[in-house]
């Protein structure tokens, strides 16, 4: 971000005396200087160099609702081009483009619209506008294109006296409030008559308020002028309501009565389905299970499957629906999942593939398990994932997407508008502590849980469809001397008890259990992860284990009904002990 503040430094300040209203004269500094408003409202880079274009049009300003864009317009024989990254940003993120084929999208409830550039057809109709350009490799959409589909507003005012030519947009609906300008007064680059002059604003102007201060408020003019005013020149303070048609009603939600009772169920080849009828021998409370049946076969989108008929009949017997996963964490889903999302074809290949199984097994759903995501495709997932509900909505198929934890780096993921796309939303709760080189800890500490789930709500804006995921496994953390050590793990320095090296195994419920008899340990309650903990010396070996059972399971499942959360998920089918099924019954009659 350019930073004002440098540009005043360089210009002397006069200073004037002013009287004030108790009679007594004082001085006010006073800064007399003009900002360059090209360089202000952002087409010139930080030294004042005008932005060039590759090809032919001109650079234009963008006065968004409350400040100029990073990315400007171009405006091209009278026809208005944004930025698609600004209008994703700002407008929708439903736009989308695409840079092997050359195409922009938008993407609704029901229907893919598509337009190569440089052309006036949108699909097989024709338009009376030049849809998109393309200029130093960025995509630049139409403003009438985005108008099509979007209920925004913009006008583009031309250059005068000096005043850079502009694009004003409003886009974003509620209340704002709108001052009146009582005399012919100045408005400035930051709140303080030390700031340089960005222009006079006539009395009785409207202006629209974006920040309240004690002094100065920050406001936009109609024609899109953006920056200080001193509040005692503003008057007549009112609100006013900004609408604008939405589609959101049209993102209709296939979801269970009640809550979500989910198992998954990790299956690597065809003849493990015929053991489903066993694993769910003492299963109580489950109302879905999701086999891990899909993957990507290559990177054209042919999608590998080892689906069963016979399995999805013995759920259904059980009570269960059936919601297939598709997960990108074999060989060649790491290899291929980006590569399959940036082409149209290869994604609707994928899409369509899934659909068909879907159908051919009478599957109730489909779960989407894409972990290797970059943030380099983001866009693309979210476009798969756009067109992936249109056929889940219309073929009546429940849509799940798994999640990391909320994180920074993880924002790309985008979780509040796959809470738009998809039914429930799956917030993968564990992995807290994954490897050695994070150091020994829980799984899912209750806190860890109970933040992951709160950041996962208030990401997507609706409890009812997070559904939060839960761990049937557990962790022994190994501690071995260095000196009895084949150097495998992470080195871990202890002044006190000696350097050791820490290695992690991931067992069941029942293996843990286990282990610390066989060792003759006791569990003991630890209060900093809200789960039982045991540590226990093997040979030379140290032990410590934060338990899975039914102490956790059952705070975890108190927190869904805290935050009235749409269900719960566990990893997976087959590490559980059979003392937790009573457990989760007990939540789900």
């Amino acid at each position: 971000m350019r930073k004002i503040t440098k540009k005043i430094i360089a210009l002397g300040l006069s200073v004037s005396i002013v009287t004030t209203l108790n009679g007594c004269d004082t001085f006010r500094k006073t800064n007399q200087g003009k900002t360059n408003l090209s360089w202000y409202m952002k087409t010139t880079d930080d030294n004042e160099n005008p932005y060039k274009l590759g090809g032919k049009g001109v650079v234009t300003a963008v006065a968004l609702e409350d400040r100029y864009s990073e990315q400007y317009a171009i405006v091209q024989d009278n026809q208005v081009f944004l930025n698609i990254s600004m209008v994703q940003k700002e407008v929708d993120p439903r736009f989308y483009w695409n840079e092997k084929s050359k195409k922009i999208m938008f993407t609704n409830a029901q229907k893919i619209y598509e337009s190569e550039i440089n052309t006036d057809k949108i699909g097989n109709e024709k338009v009376s506008f030049i849809t998109g350009i393309l200029d130093k490799d960025q995509c630049y959409v139409n403003a009438e294109f985005v108008k099509r589909y979007v209920d925004y507003s913009f006008e583009y005012i031309k250059e005068k006296n000096g005043t850079p030519a502009r694009v004003v947009m409003t886009y974003r609906p509620g209340e704002v409030s709108v001052m009146t300008v009582d005399e012919d007064m100045e408005m400035r680059t930051g709140g303080d008559y030390q700031n340089l002059i960005v222009t006079t604003v006539p009395e009785d102007s409207k202006v629209t308020v974006i920040e309240e201060s004690k002094n100065w408020n920050l406001v936009r003019t109609k024609d899109g002028m953006i920056g200080y005013m001193p509040v005692s020149s503003l008057t007549e303070k009112k609100r006013e309501k900004r609408s604008f048609k939405s589609d959101e009603g049209e993102y209709t939600h296939q979801l269970m009565d009640g809550k979500v009772s989910m198992v998954w169920h990790l299956l690597t080849q065809m003849a493990a389905n015929a053991s489903l009828s066993n694993k769910l021998e003492n299963v109580k409370g489950l109302n879905v299970i999701s086999p891990t049946w899909f993957s990507l076969k290559d990177g054209k989108g042919n999608v590998e499957s080892i689906a069963s008929a016979e399995y999805v009949q013995t759920a259904h017997n059980a009570n269960l629906q059936v919601w297939g996963v598709i997960s990108d964490l074999d060989t060649q889903g790491k290899k291929n999942i980006g590569k399959v999302l940036k082409s149209n074809q290869a994604r609707r290949k994928m899409v369509s593939d899934l659909i068909s199984y879907a159908q051919v097994y009478q599957m109730d759903g489909i779960n989407v398990d894409f972990e290797m995501i970059s943030e380099k495709v983001s866009q693309d997932y979210l476009q798969f994932l756009r067109e992936l509900s249109i056929q889940c909505r219309q073929k009546g198929l429940v849509l799940s997407v798994d999640n990391y934890v909320p994180s920074a780096s993880t924002d790309y993921y985008d979780r509040k508008q796959q809470g738009m796309l998809a039914d429930y939303i799956i917030v993968m709760s564990y992995d807290e502590h994954a490897t050695s080189e994070d150091g020994a800890g829980s799984v899912s500490s209750l806190g860890y849980t109970e933040q992951s789930i709160k950041d996962t709500v208030e990401q997507v804006g609706d409890a009812s469809r997070v559904i939060n995921g839960m761990p049937f496994y557990t962790t022994a953390w190994i501690e071995t001397p260095v000196d009895q050590s084949d150097g495998s793990g992470t080195l871990i320095s202890d002044s006190v008890n000696g350097d050791y090296y820490l290695t992690s195994q991931d067992i069941s419920m029942d293996t843990a259990t286990e282990l610390y008899k066989k060792a003759g340990s006791t569990p003991v309650f630890d209060d900093n992860t809200g789960q039982n903990q045991v540590s226990y010396q093997k040979g030379d070996k140290f032990v410590t284990i934060w338990l899975e059972d039914e102490t956790s399971v059952k705070s975890r499942l108190e927190l869904m009904n805290q935050y009235k959360l749409g269900g719960a998920a566990y990893w997976s089918l087959g590490q559980e002990s059979g003392k937790i099924w009573s457990v989760i019954q007990s939540y789900f009659k």
